[in-house]
Parts: structure tokens; C-alpha cells; sequence
């Protein structure tokens, strides 16, 4: 890549242009969620916390799913930037036989997750109402994978914006859906829980044949032939899984880390496990930035492998990292000027405002570490290397956690020691993965001929 102004502008750009729709397209999907659960708070605490713990196993499952389909990014992206239409076709073919099987293993999965609430000693009051939560959210896993796997068409092909539009023209049926089915009106029944998971079923299945409408008819796609000459599984959908697979395992750890954290929280009280997720949610929120800067990093950099140009790929990946970094900034200034604003949007309750303060401060410093990791992650992955993340994401299992432990229960420093600790975890694995992402890609330039 030519290393003047007009060059870095065209690239922020195309980085910008299909980021953008993504980051809004994350937070539509963040307040999905959110709306269902403010509604139920309204209903009672036992109900509150069925979706609570049923919406944590849809998560877990949520992250397969997507790790496995996410393999379509790069591979389609790298077919794109080469020009290879038949290999789009093919690899979004056996994408979609590999959706199908996925959705099949996910929807049986989640069923039977309800069993693990009796291993870890739930209250019994809350288990029938999970376990219907899980029986009717399953049949979204069809329409899930089908989404994910349309979706990264779009995104590694340098369209991301179809799937904020889908998102945006749903939005009303989350609100107004939730309303009719949890408390009853419309002349429907209240159904609490389970209406909540009748709605994430209705949701998912508009995205996803608004999405599949969309690919069908748009001309950028029709001229492809996407659905024509349509073949069984082959060795291809083989290759997909197993570059699917480490991704996935890299998403369950991460995201376990933070679970496992959560955990220990409970160990200090309801007043800090409170601003625990005061500190937790503002970083969640603020995290779908970078999430979305990571997922064009990924295509952008798969399409220059495929046009053979290494180095545009290698600049393109490091200038996400600028960019992901740059975007966080603004939420950090915040932090470090106004945190009892940010805590009090959540709660009005003194000791908990107090109590995120010191939380919010390390939030601070999580950020950058946060858009570090996950952008070098999608980077890496826009070269195909998926083993390497993985193993290195074992950090925050290997450092992050004794870190936690140590600083927060051994030291006796509390909620605010887990949190460092946390962040410890994540800064030695943001630092391994810019490292992992110089190695490949300098050696990738070296091994291609000029």
C-alpha cells in the first residue's frame, strides 16, 4: 500500500464504511436483549431471573454458533479480493449446509443445558421457568445460523449495511412483541418467560429472511448465482468447521473468563456485585465498537490476502488497531471526567455509586486492552490463523484468573483486586496477540514474491 495521505484516508474509508452500519448494528442488538429484560423486572424477580440465567446459556450457545459460521468471513473475503466468483459460490454454499448442521447440534444443545442447573444447585423455584425459556428459544437456532452465515456473505464481500437496515425495521417488533407477550395485551395471554423467548424466536426469524430476501433479489448477489447448482456437503464444508471450530473455542474461553470473574464477584457482597455489573455492562456497551472494527478488520484483510498484496493486508490490519483504539478513547475521557454520571445512569443507590468508582477507573484501562485483543483477533483471522488466538486466549485463563484471585481474595482487596486482575489478564493477552498478528504478517510479506 502507497504510504501517502490519499492512500490512509481511502483505507479508513472502506474501514469506516463497513464498520460503521456494524457498530450501530451491534448496539440494536445489545438493546434486544435489554428491552426484554427491563420488561420482566416488571413481572417479578423469580421471572427476572429465569431469562437472566436462561439468556446466559443462550449466549454460550449464541458463541458457537457464531465462532463456527465466522469462518465464512475470511474465506469468502480472500474469494472476493481474488475475483473467484465460483469459489464465493461454492464456500457460501457449503456454508449454508454447514448453518443447517450447526443449527441442528445448537438447537439440542440448548435444550439439554437445563440439565446443568441441577449440578450447580440453582433455585428450584427458577428451574421449570428456565427450562421453558430453553425449549422455545431453541427453535431460533435455524434462523440464528442462517442469519450468520447470510451475514458474513454481506460483511466479507464489503456490505455490512443491509443487516442494519433488517435490524432497525425489527426493532419495533422486540418492543412491541415483548410488551404483548410478556404482560398480555393485544388480546394475547401473559406469558411471561416464555413470551420473552416466543418473541427472540419471531425476532431471529424476521432477520433472517429479511437477510436471505436481501441476498436473493439484490443484482451484486444475483449475478453471482449463489443458489444455483446446489451441491451436498462436501470437503469444503469439512475445512470451514475446522477453521470454524478454534474460533468458536476462542469466543466459549473468553467468554467464560468473564463468567468465572462474575463468579467470584458473588464471594463480596450484593453491593459490589452490583457495581459489578454497573462496571461490567458501561464496558459491554462501549466493547461492540471494537467487536465491530474487528469484524471489518477481518474482512478487509481477507480480501487483500486474496488479491495477493500482503502488505495492504498486513497496513490494513494495523490500521484497525488505530482505529479501534481511537474510537474507545472518547468512552475513556468519560470515564476519567464524569464516572458518577455513568454509574448513576444505571442506579440511584448511594453505596453501589460509590462502590463502581474505583470499578469504572479500571474499566478505563480494560478498554484498551479490550480493542487491542479483539481487533488483532479479527486481523489474525482475515489470514486465516485461528490456532494461534486460540492458544494465546488461554491467557486469560493462565494470568487472568490467579491474577483475579490472588489481588481479590488473597491480598483481601476485594471487587476492585478481581478487577485488576482482570485487566492484567486481558493487557498479557492484547500484547501476545499484536505480537501473534506482527509475526504472521511480516512473514506472510516475506514468503509472497513481489
Amino acid at each position: 500500500m502507497k504510504a501517502s495521505g490519499f492512500a490512509f484516508r481511502l483505507e479508513l474509508g472502506g474501514l469506516l464504511k463497513l464498520g460503521l452500519p456494524i457498530i450501530f448494528t451491534q448496539f440494536i442488538q445489545v438493546s434486544n436483549t435489554t428491552v426484554a429484560i427491563l420488561m420482566m423486572g416488571r413481572v417479578g424477580s423469580v421471572e427476572l431471573a429465569a431469562l437472566g440465567l436462561g439468556g446466559s446459556f443462550m449466549i454460550f450457545v449464541f458463541l458457537v454458533c457464531l465462532g463456527i459460521m465466522m469462518s465464512l468471513s475470511p474465506t469468502i473475503a480472500q474469494h472476493f479480493g481474488a475475483g473467484r466468483n465460483d469459489g464465493i459460490r461454492s464456500a457460501f454454499q457449503q456454508g449454508l449446509w454447514l448453518a443447517a448442521i450447526t443449527s441442528i447440534a445448537a438447537f439440542f444443545l440448548l435444550r439439554e443445558m437445563g440439565y446443568l442447573m441441577h449440578w450447580i444447585g440453582v433455585d428450584p423455584a427458577i428451574i421449570p421457568l428456565v427450562q421453558d425459556y430453553l425449549d422455545l428459544a431453541a427453535w431460533s437456532m435455524p434462523s440464528v445460523c442462517l442469519y450468520l452465515a447470510l451475514r458474513f456473505l454481506c460483511e466479507a464481500t464489503g456490505h455490512s449495511r443491509p443487516m442494519l437496515v433488517i435490524n432497525v425495521a425489527t426493532l419495533p417488533v422486540v418492543v412491541i412483541g415483548n410488551w404483548a407477550l410478556i404482560f398480555g395485551h393485544l388480546g394475547l395471554p401473559p406469558l411471561g418467560v416464555e413470551g420473552a423467548a416466543m418473541n427472540l424466536v419471531l425476532v431471529m426469524m424476521l432477520n433472517a429472511l429479511g437477510l436471505f430476501g436481501f441476498v436473493l433479489f439484490a443484482p451484486r448477489y444475483r449475478t453471482r448465482r449463489l443458489f444455483s447448482s446446489f451441491p451436498m456437503p462436501g470437503r469444503e464444508c469439512l475445512v470451514l468447521s475446522k477453521l470454524g471450530v478454534p474460533i468458536a473455542a476462542t469466543l466459549v474461553l473468553d467468554s467464560g473468563f468473564f463468567s468465572a470473574i462474575a463468579l467470584m464477584m458473588g464471594k463480596m457482597g450484593h453491593v459490589w456485585l452490583a457495581a459489578h455489573q454497573v462496571a461490567i455492562n458501561y464496558a459491554t456497551v462501549v466493547f461492540m465498537i471494537p467487536v465491530s472494527v474487528s469484524s471489518a478488520t477481518m474482512a478487509r484483510v481477507g480480501q487483500a490476502i486474496g488479491q495477493k498484496d500482503p502488505a495492504l493486508a498486513r497496513a490494513r490490519g494495523l490500521l484497525g488497531l488505530s482505529c479501534s483504539l481511537a474510537l474507545v478513547i472518547p468512552s475513556i475521557l468519560l470515564i476519567l471526567t464524569a464516572p458518577q454520571w455513568i454509574a448513576g445512569i444505571y442506579t440511584s443507590d448511594v453505596a453501589v455509586v460509590q462502590a463502581a468508582l474505583p470499578l469504572l477507573f479500571a474499566v478505563a484501562f480494560l478498554q484498551l486492552f479490550d480493542a487491542t485483543y479483539i481487533t488483532a483477533q479479527g486481523g489474525l483471522r482475515g489470514f486465516k490463523d485461528v490456532n494461534g488466538p486460540l492458544l494465546i486466549s488461554l491467557s486469560f485463563w493462565i494470568v487472568g484468573l490467579p491474577a483475579a484471585w490472588w489481588l481479590g481474595i488473597e491480598m483481601g482487596r476485594g471487587a476492585v483486586g478481581l478487577w485488576w486482575g482482570m485487566v492484567a489478564g486481558i493487557a498479557v493477552t492484547a500484547m501476545l496477540l499484536v505480537w501473534r498478528f506482527n509475526t504472521v504478517s511480516a512473514r506472510t510479506v516475506r514468503q509472497t514474491p513481489a
